[in-house]
């Protein structure tokens, strides 16, 4: 085959190619489409073959003009891969908006001094059509080559651009590739960093698509819920594993495909989930399903057994000791109030100082103990409600008087925001009032002297809704997940003389709930801490 040998004979003048005036935008989108460098690509070779043999031919290229080189990613009828951008004709064809031909190179003043012409392999005939990218960058042609002059009809144009316009697509489909390699790559990194992550994870997990269909889990997963190994596998139907956990038994009584579509439909209308089974050795797994992008959802689950076992230990001891502490703590408390009362006659007042100090922890013992008994029924359930209709401004009215001696303690002051019309709604008045003092000490604890706490209702839609609010230092981000869980404090409330059981919230929040409410802490209020309480009306 011949060669392109850059010679130049004696009298002759090379015409380098204009440079385009976006040659950066140019240069930038051959690099974006990956076609810089030297390389043939077999389905490039495949059109320049169908191009010399559909324009009888010997010559065909797919051209890449860079900064300096032309580079051919696709040639029939020649061996070299590249030669100068300054003798290249597709330099000049790339600045044209249609096909560019040259009948006779001789007679053109552009090439007639090109050393491709004048010397091997003597190019007389060419035509190149420009490739257009999307961004309408060409970055080449697909050109053809004659060693003797000829003619080039319109018909003839008409094919050579359409032929182009199927390498654009090549590239364009090409570029596309290389990103869904990319991309495919970057999955299969994650997907393996994800899997590395889940295997070190102690608890089980489960991640399944939006078919319901296995994508990864840990062997923890497998092993918590005693899977036959060859029962979970890569494309699983999630329902499937349900049915199995159902026909055992250990998703409560009931037919295992009412069970399963009761899953399912859950899954398909909330976000999340949590529950606890109870496996047939006897074992507790904590159960948590998250909606996560795309569809999926994510699936925990943790033994939870020792912690039960413990949990139930120290709720039984508890609920002893309070129960067995609360008849002598009262005998004592009344003994003491005796003494201080004259009942064994004159006491000395290092004696009525002793008194008062005992009578006064006894006191505070005897809250404690209550505190613990109101936990232990409200979990228990046993704790008992008499719901009448009542007027909450006037009950809450009540409880702000009642609270009235502790917060001069504190030199606070209580301030009511009356509502306009009178709030009615079915409550429990004394526990109502607990939840109060509850809110309200607090406030008056953590607010400086002189400080307000703020009580108002109103009626908010069909809800009645009360708000607590002081002006002490807050709550602490990192505390307020904790805030409404027994014997929780934040820390440094001892230390400011704040000393409390760590109940009163957790009572609080039970006795709301048992009425069909909500209490929460408002996050987005100012300073201070401000509680919302909210009852059905």
């Amino acid at each position: 085959m011949p060669t392109m040998q850059e010679r130049q004979p004696k009298g002759t003048e090379v015409v380098k190619p204009p440079i385009p005036a976006d040659e950066a935008d140019r240069l930038r989108a051959l690099e974006h489409y990956r076609l810089g460098g030297i390389g043939r690509e077999r389905p490039f070779d495949d059109i320049t073959q169908f191009a010399a043999d559909l324009f009888d031919v010997p010559m065909s290229l797919v051209s890449i003009v860079g900064s300096d080189t032309q580079c051919f990613r696709g040639a029939c009828g020649i061996d070299e891969t590249h030669t100068s951008r300054d003798v290249a004709f597709c330099a000049f064809a790339i600045l044209q908006p249609d096909v560019m031909v040259v009948p006779d190179a001789t007679k053109d003043p552009r090439f007639r001094g090109n050393p491709l012409v004048t010397g091997p392999p003597h190019v007389r005939f060419y035509a190149g059509a420009p490739l257009r990218v999307a961004n309408g960058q060409p970055l080449g042609t697909l050109c053809i080559v004659d060693y003797k002059p000829r003619d080039f009809s319109e018909k003839d144009r008409r094919r050579l651009a359409q032929l182009a316009r199927t390498v654009i697509d090549l590239i364009e489909l090409r570029v596309e590739g290389f990103a869904a390699d990319e991309h495919r790559r970057k999955l299969d990194d994650e997907r393996q960093l994800l899997k590395l992550t889940v295997e070190n994870v102690s608890g089980g997990v489960a991640v399944v698509d939006r078919d319901l269909r296995l994508m990864l889990w840990n062997q923890a997963f497998v092993d918590l819920f005693d899977y036959a190994p060859d029962s979970v596998t890569g494309g699983r139907d999630a329902r499937e594993l349900i049915r199995l956990t159902a026909q055992r038994g250990e998703l409560g009584p009931g037919d295992p495909d009412q069970i399963v579509a009761g899953f399912v439909e859950s899954i398909r209308t909330s976000d999340s989930r949590r529950l606890e089974i109870q496996r047939r050795d006897g074992r507790i797994l904590d159960i948590r399903r998250e909606s996560i992008r795309g569809g999926r959802f994510i699936m925990t689950a943790r033994d939870v057994t020792q912690e039960r076992q413990i949990n139930r230990l120290k709720d039984e001891l508890v609920s002893t000791v309070s129960h067995e502490l609360r008849t002598p703590l009262t005998a004592i408390s009344g003994a003491l109030g005796l003494m201080a009362g004259g009942a064994a006659g004159e006491l000395p007042d290092r004696a009525k100082q002793l008194v008062a100090i005992g009578s006064k922890n006894a006191e505070r013992l005897i809250h404690l103990v209550n505190d613990l008994l109101d936990m232990d029924k409200l979990q228990s359930g046993k704790l008992v409600f008499h719901f009448d209709e009542r007027e909450l401004g006037l009950l809450l009215t009540e409880a702000i008087e009642q609270i009235g001696p502790y917060a001069e303690r504190f030199g606070v002051k209580l301030e009511f925001d009356h509502p306009a019309e009178a709030v009615v709604a079915k409550v429990d008045g004394n526990r109502l009032c607990q939840v109060m003092a509850n809110l309200l000490s607090n406030a008056c604890k953590f607010s400086p002297s002189g400080g307000t706490v703020h009580v108002s209702l109103e009626r908010a839609g069909d809800v009645a809704r009360i708000s607590v609010a002081d002006e002490g230092p807050g709550i602490s981000p990192e505390f307020r997940a904790r805030l409404f869980k027994r014997f929780e404090q934040e820390d440094g409330a001892h230390q400011h003389g704040h000393a409390g059981t760590g109940l009163g919230l957790a009572i609080s929040k039970g006795i709301v709930e048992a009425h069909g409410g909500s209490i929460a802490l408002d996050s987005a209020a100012g300073t201070g801490a401000t509680f919302i309480v909210e009852l059905p009306l």
